[in-house]
């Protein structure tokens, strides 16, 4: 389960990462940008919370 939160916590990570290039590179609207943070931000937390609850 430790590693299941890690890997949701890369994931929630690369997200944000994903959701930046798109708002330099794109033409979107800033909206779908902050989506996209949040929802990575939503797994990276996920992943916090279970690797808190098995440590």
């Amino acid at each position: 389960m430790f590693y299941v939160a890690k890997i949701l916590q890369a994931l929630g990570l690369a997200d944000v990462g994903y959701s930046l290039f798109v708002g330099i590179t794109k033409n979107f609207s800033m909206a779908e940008e902050i989506v996209l943070a949040l929802i990575g931000l939503g797994v990276f937390s996920l992943g916090r919370v279970l690797e808190r609850k098995v440590a």
